[in-house]
């Protein structure tokens, strides 16, 4: 390796999951990526010793020992920048999308390819993870076994997000001793909102995939209180958005609306500002779904732009 070897990459954040739930008692989810990233560029340096790291940042510390272990290179080391980051605790996969731009920019550093496969066998291997290293809308068993299935590609879409603050930890959340009681509960509900969601991304639908979206947000107010939930599906809809999505182990819950009749600026101004005045978030943005998957960028410098 050369003193010094540079590599940037960039994982999109996800608007929580489609579906989320369990099939024979085994946790999957079905992730809904987005126009949010996680950016990271990496700097090995030979003459370095040990990580240098923004505050806080103790998932991608421990990926990075992984790699040196897993590559038998003891002596790496070097400089970890974040370009872009995503809002934390909300379910937007920040952790996920962080862990996934660090192994990716340090394999390119190192000139080796960073294929989603090995990329999600470095996230499981820190927590339960999103499935955003792979292109296309993706099922993945996050918590155990890890099989993964692609099911189609991003189905666009326009996301109004907003949450009322507070931040939930992936790893305790799927700790929780009732969460396999409740998957049991509501598995029939789950495989029904899977196979629209299927439906939805094969036959480019996002009506059938925000009713999925809708059905699987529902059952997990019973773990996942969103006190407003009720309100803010009929205000939705109400607007002409086709239902809801939601962080099944984050505060997010967003409202799915198609593109067409959204595209003017002033109604998506309006659409903020009449939420904003209604429900009285503490986070509030619109995102627009994206084609998932690592994104190598061309640039040095780039920005989450709203």
């Amino acid at each position: 390796m050369m003193d010094l070897a540079i590599g940037l990459a960039r994982c999109p954040g996800t608007c929580g999951e489609w579906v989320q739930g369990a099939r024979k008692g085994i946790p999957f989810l079905v992730d809904c990526p987005i126009d949010r990233f996680s950016e990271a560029r990496v700097t090995l340096d030979m003459h370095a010793t040990g990580w240098d790291l923004p505050l806080g940042k103790t998932k991608a510390l421990q990926v990075l020992e992984l790699i040196k272990e897993d590559l038998s290179l003891p002596s790496l080391s070097g400089k970890v920048e974040f370009l872009q980051q995503l809002p934390e605790g909300k379910g937007m996969a920040s952790s996920t999308a962080d862990i996934t731009a660090v192994v990716s920019a340090t394999l390119i550093a190192l000139g080796e390819d960073p294929v989603p496969e090995r990329l999600a066998h470095f996230a499981l291997r820190i927590e339960p993870s999103d499935s955003v290293m792979f292109p296309g809308i993706t099922e993945i068993e996050h918590v155990i076994r890890h099989k993964h299935r692609l099911l189609g590609p991003s189905v666009p879409a326009l996301f109004l997000a907003l949450d009322w603050g507070g931040a939930i930890d992936t790893r305790v959340f799927n700790a929780r001793p009732g969460l396999a009681k409740h998957y049991r509960r509501y598995e029939a509900e789950i495989a029904r909102a899977y196979g629209l969601a299927r439906e939805g991304i094969n036959q480019i639908d996002l009506e059938k995939l925000a009713v999925a979206g809708t059905i699987s947000a529902r059952c997990n107010l019973a773990i996942n209180i969103k006190s407003q939930f009720e309100t803010f599906l009929m205000w939705v809809l109400q607007k002409g958005g086709l239902g809801v999505v939601t962080a099944h182990s984050g505060t997010l819950l967003a409202g799915v609306f198609p593109l067409d009749g959204f595209s003017s600026q002033e109604v998506r101004k309006n659409l903020l500002l009449e939420a904003h005045q209604r429900f009285t978030p503490a986070y509030l943005d619109l995102f627009h779904s994206h084609s998932g998957g690592i994104v190598v960028p061309k640039k040095e410098i780039t920005e989450n732009r709203g």
